[in-house]
């Protein structure tokens, strides 16, 4: 005995730049997520190198409220970026991977580079540099949305921090900066997919389109079989379709009828 089993649905194969815009929200969405958890680190690093009163309450809070706005991004833009497939899509996945490996390959080796030169406080600006560069590749390969702007601000503001200030002092400005810049991005992702702006969703795995419906009756041309395609049982009379017998034809009906006297005379001889 034979059993037929259908293929499990999969996503259709993009091509090159439906992949890219199916990978410009998937990236608008994970990104923006990665982005509030490095804000959670660098708003508890920058606040506990601040010396303020409470400080590590106040770090705590600050890291909190970025997890929270984490939580709900994530709830808010549930389903709306699907891992894109096929040929296109994994290309660029595997692109999009090896500069990521090399951001946090670089975000390891810079802390121990400037500390090995003695300047330690050049840890913080140093990895927001590489975050931003890669944003900016992102934005010039994926046209994400606000990755333009915050990749400049990372590289720009943490460097101009770099040159005017020095120990626990640079630390902490270049870590809140830092955050603050991340948080914008993340919320800019997060609003830019939920609100349509970056397109629409891609095909759901074994969506396809259903045919039109066809109209039914008169509307569709659809005509009454002429009486020679009829069935015996509709060619015959009323009477004989409701199952009732033939009345049968007397001459004085036939006559009454104004049929010609050739015509009864044959009737009254059946």
């Amino acid at each position: 005995m034979t059993t037929l089993t259908q293929p499990a649905a999969t996503a259709p194969a993009l091509p090159e730049p439906a992949a890219r815009a199916a990978w410009r929200r998937r990236v608008a969405r994970i990104g923006s997520l990665i982005q509030l958890a490095f804000a959670a680190l660098w708003l508890t690093r920058g606040t506990l190198a601040t010396g303020w009163p409470g400080q590590l309450p106040i770090a705590l809070t600050l890291a909190a409220a970025a997890v929270a706005l984490g939580i709900w991004g994530a709830l808010t833009t549930r389903g709306l970026a699907p891992r894109p497939r096929g040929p296109a899509a994994h290309r660029l996945e595997r692109a999009i991977t090896i500069a990521t490996a090399i951001q946090l390959a670089a975000s390891c080796a810079l802390p121990v580079i400037v500390s090995a030169a003695g300047r330690a406080d050049l840890t913080v600006p140093a990895i927001a540099v590489t975050i931003g560069l890669l944003l900016l590749w992102l934005r010039a390969r994926l046209t994400t949305p606000g990755h333009l702007t915050a990749g400049i601000l990372l590289i720009a503001v943490p460097g101009a921090l770099a040159l005017a200030l020095t120990g626990n002092t640079l630390t902490a400005a270049a870590g809140l900066a830092t955050a603050a810049i991340l948080i914008g991005s993340a919320l800019t992702g997060f609003r830019a997919l939920a609100s349509g702006a970056l397109g629409p969703l891609p095909p759901a795995p074994g969506n396809r389109p259903r045919p039109a419906a066809q109209p039914v009756g008169r509307s569709a041309g659809l005509r009454r079989p002429a009486a020679h395609c009829r069935p015996a049982s509709q060619r015959a009379g009323p009477a004989v379709r409701k199952g009732r017998p033939a009345r049968r034809l007397t001459a004085g009906g036939a006559a009454s009828a104004g049929l010609p006297d050739q015509s009864i005379k044959q009737l009254v001889s059946r």
